[in-house]
C-alpha cells in the first residue's frame, strides 16, 4: 500500500490508473506467498477436489521400515538435545546408517556420531571437496587402477579396483598415505553428495549405497607390503567408523586358490562382520555371476561385460554414470535437501484425490522439525502418494515467492511446518 493510501488521501483517476498495476502485483505476490505458507503449515491437510501432478518433477521413491523410523526419531531427538545434529547432517538415511552399525543401540550410536563429528572437524571433511587438490591422481591410478563405472541393476554406482595390478612401492613414490587418505575421503564425499543423488534421480528411487568390485587377478604377497597393509588398515578404519553401511554388496572376482586360502582369511581381520556378510568371493570361472546384478553394458570388458570406454585410461578413468549426464547434473545442482513430512495417500495416477486427515495427527514444530528428507528441485509442485507398500514424496520451495515479496517491500510471515508423527511405511 502506498504512503498516500496509508494516510487516507484519495488518488486522482490518473494516479489510480498508475497505481493499479503495482497494487495488482503485490496482491498476486501475497496470494502466492499465502498459498505456499498454507501448504507448508498444513502439509497433510487435504484440499478439496483433485490436483494434477506435474510429471516433469523427478519423484524419488523412498521405502522405509516403521520400526527403524521410530528408532531414528529417538536418536534424532537425543542428538538435538545434546546439540550434536548440524543441519547439514540432519538426514534420515545417515542417522539410520549409524544406528545399523551400532545394532540400533541409541547410546552407542550417539557416541559414534559424536566421534564422527569430531573427526570431520579435525580432518576438514566438510570442505575437502573444495579445498583438497589431488594433483597426482593420474600417476596414482597407473599404480593403483580404480574408479567408478556405471550402475548395477538397482541403480547403485559401481566402484571398481584392480588390486592385482596395484604396486604399493611405486604408489608411495608419487603420493603419501596421508594424501591418499584425503583423496579417499574426498571421493567418499563426492559419492554421497553427487553420485548417490544423481543415481536417485536416474533410478527414481532413493539410492544410499554402492556396489564394489575388487579384481584380485594376479594378487599375491608381493602386493601386501607393510606400507600397503598400513594404507589398507587406515582406510578400513575411516570407512567403518565414519562412513558405515554405505556398501550394499562387494564382489571379489578372479579369486584364485591362494587368495581364498591365505589372503582372504587375513583380510577378514580388518573388516567388521556386517561388511563381511555383504562380500561374495568369485572364482575366475564364476565371473558370469556378476551379470545377475549388473547389466553387461555397465561392466568393463575385462570383467566379462561389453563396455569399451574409448577415453584415455579406459573404463576406470571414464567415471561413467548418471552423475555425468548434463541434465541430471544440472538438476542435482539445483536440488535442495528439505525437511519434509512423509505420508501415505491415494495411489499415483494422472490426478491425485486427497482425503482429510484427523486434526490430532498434526503438531507444530520448528523449521527442522521433520527428521525425514527428500531431494527435490526448487519450485516444484507438491505431491505425496502411496503405491501399495511404497510411497513417493516431493515438496516445493517457497524461496522465490518470499524473495519477490521482500523486493516489493511486502512483509509476510511463513508459519512453521507441521509434521504428522504417527505414520506407517511398509518395506517391499
Amino acid at each position: 500500500m502506498s504512503g498516500r493510501e496509508q494516510t487516507g488521501e484519495k488518488l486522482s483517476d490518473s494516479e489510480y490508473i498508475e497505481e493499479e498495476p503495482r497494487r495488482s502485483r503485490i496482491g498476486n505476490l501475497k496470494k502466492k506467498a499465502f498459498s505456499c505458507s498454507t501448504k507448508l503449515t498444513h502439509p497433510l491437510k487435504m484440499r478439496k477436489g483433485k490436483r494434477k501432478i506435474d510429471f516433469q518433477i523427478p519423484l524419488i521413491e523412498d521405502v522405509r521400515d516403521e520400526k527403524e523410523e521410530k528408532l531414528v526419531s529417538k536418536l534424532r531427538q537425543q542428538l538435538l538435545q545434546k546439540d550434536l545434529l548440524p543441519p547439514v547432517h540432519d538426514d534420515y538415511h545417515m542417522l539410520l546408517r549409524f544406528l545399523k552399525t551400532m545394532e540400533f543401540k541409541i547410546e552407542k550410536t550417539v557416541t559414534a556420531w559424536e566421534e564422527m563429528l569430531k573427526w570431520r572437524k579435525e580432518f576438514g571433511t566438510d570442505r575437502i571437496i573444495q579445498d583438497f587438490n589431488f594433483k597426482e591422481l593420474d600417476e596414482v591410478t597407473r599404480h593403483y587402477p580404480q574408479g567408478y563405472h556405471g550402475v548395477d541393476k538397482d541403480g547403485r554406482p559401481i566402484y571398481i579396483e584392480r588390486l592385482g595390478k596395484a604396486h604399493p612401492g611405486k604408489l608411495m613414490e608419487v603420493t603419501t598415505i596421508e594424501r591418499y587418505l584425503k583423496y579417499h575421503v574426498q571421493e567418499f564425499e563426492r559419492t554421497l553428495q553427487e553420485k548417490l543423488p544423481a543415481c536417485s534421480v536416474a533410478a527414481k528411487r532413493r539410492v544410499t549405497t554402492t556396489t564394489t568390485i575388487l579384481d584380485v587377478e594376479g594378487l599375491g604377497m608381493k602386493n601386501f607390503t607393510p606400507t600397503a597393509a598400513n594404507l589398507l588398515a587406515t582406510i578400513a578404519k575411516v570407512d567403518c567408523n565414519y562412513y558405515p553401511e554405505t556398501l550394499h554388496r562387494m564382489f571379489i572376482v578372479n579369486a584364485g586358490i591362494g587368495f581364498r586360502s591365505f589372503l582372504w582369511p587375513a583380510a577378514q581381520k580388518l573388516l567388521d562382520p556386517m561388511t563381511i556378510a555383504k562380500i561374495q568371493v568369485l572364482e575366475p570361472r564364476s565371473l558370469s555371476k556378476l551379470l545377475e546384478a549388473i547389466d553387461s553394458s555397465q561392466l568393463p570388458e575385462f570383467l566379462g561385460g561389453l563396455c569399451k570406454c574409448p577415453n584415455e585410461g579406459g573404463c576406470l578413468r571414464s567415471n561413467k554414470g548418471p552423475w555425468n549426464d548434463p541434465e541430471i547434473v544440472e538438476l542435482v545442482h539445483h536440488m535442495e535437501v528439505n525437511n519434509v513430512p512423509q505420508t501415505t495417500t491415494a495411489p499415483l495416477h494422472e490426478t491425485l484425490k486427497e482425503e482429510p486427515e484427523p486434526e490430532e495427527y498434526y503438531s507444530s514444530t520448528g523449521s527442522r522439525s521433520s527428521m525425514h528428507t527428500c531431494i527435490v528441485p526448487p519450485l516444484s509442485d507438491k505431491a505425496s502418494t502411496s503405491d501399495g507398500d511404497k510411497f513417493i514424496t516431493t515438496v516445493e520451495s517457497i524461496e522465490s515467492a518470499q524473495s519477490q515479496l521482500l523486493d516489493a517491500d511486502t512483509e509476510n510471515t511463513f508459519a512453521n511446518t507441521s509434521v504428522r508423527e504417527d505414520f506407517t511405511v511398509w518395506c517391499s
